[in-house]
């Protein structure tokens, strides 16, 4: 269990590295496709160790118990998850790198972007804390939860930072959106657009869903649903 906690907290903060100070100055001496290079390297290298020390470490005893009918909101959020993830990977988004063009679309906010402008951030965050709820273990606070608290912080932070390199654009653009999900819809901020969200994604997390409800068990040796149904 020892390696857990190192390697939650080491993955924690290694994706913080961009918010800070440091990351200009890393990127004027390495240069920004050496530097993306090697963070992306490291990424990998972290996000290896964690899963390891993950499964390596002893299950250990239960801090709570979900009943039954958890698995189906805990299937809920993850179909949710998957939309938000969907939308944020395959439209134009100003939060990845070089993504600052996306700004000039004139229905950038009408799609996932109505909802949060953080769609992969809030879809990693939900995910998994949805399975730190099922799970209610060291372990899984550890596990699922550095990727929550990742995710969550690190667009939290992300905002401060797209807002001083990317200026009025970005400015603009948090007017027309909300870091909360739905919040920019509930007051009025936002309107989605169903066709500049795109059925086709939602298709494809639906199916993706479906994928993984069916193979789960086979795969990590855990029923998403009650076992009987």
């Amino acid at each position: 269990m020892a390696a857990l906690p190192v390697a939650a907290i080491t993955f924690f903060a290694m994706h913080l590295f961009p918010s800070t100070r440091f990351r200009p100055a890393a990127i004027r001496a390495l240069g920004e496709g050496a530097y993306l290079g090697l963070f992306s390297v490291i990424s990998l290298v972290s996000l290896v160790w964690l899963t390891n020390a993950f499964w390596n470490a002893p299950y250990g005893e239960k801090l709570w118990a979900m009943p039954a009918a958890w698995l189906w909101l805990k299937a809920a959020l993850i179909l949710m998850a998957l939309i938000f993830t969907m939308g944020g990977a395959s439209t134009p988004n100003p939060s990845l790198p070089g993504g600052g063009k996306a700004l000039l679309r004139g229905d950038l906010s009408q799609g996932i972007f109505a909802i949060t402008r953080h769609p992969l951030m809030w879809g990693i965050g939900i995910w998994a804390m949805a399975h730190l709820i099922s799970q209610g273990t060291v372990r899984g606070i550890l596990f699922f939860g550095s990727f929550a608290l990742t995710a969550l912080a690190g667009a939290w932070l992300q905002d401060k930072r797209k807002l001083h390199s990317l200026g009025a654009g970005w400015a603009a653009f948090e007017k027309q959106t909300s870091f909360l999900p739905f919040a920019a819809l509930i007051e009025g901020r936002a309107h989605l657009s169903l066709s500049a969200l795109g059925w086709w994604r939602v298709g494809l997390a639906v199916i993706l869903w479906a994928a993984v409800l069916h193979f789960h068990y086979q795969l990590f040796g855990v029923h998403p649903l009650p076992a009987n149904v």
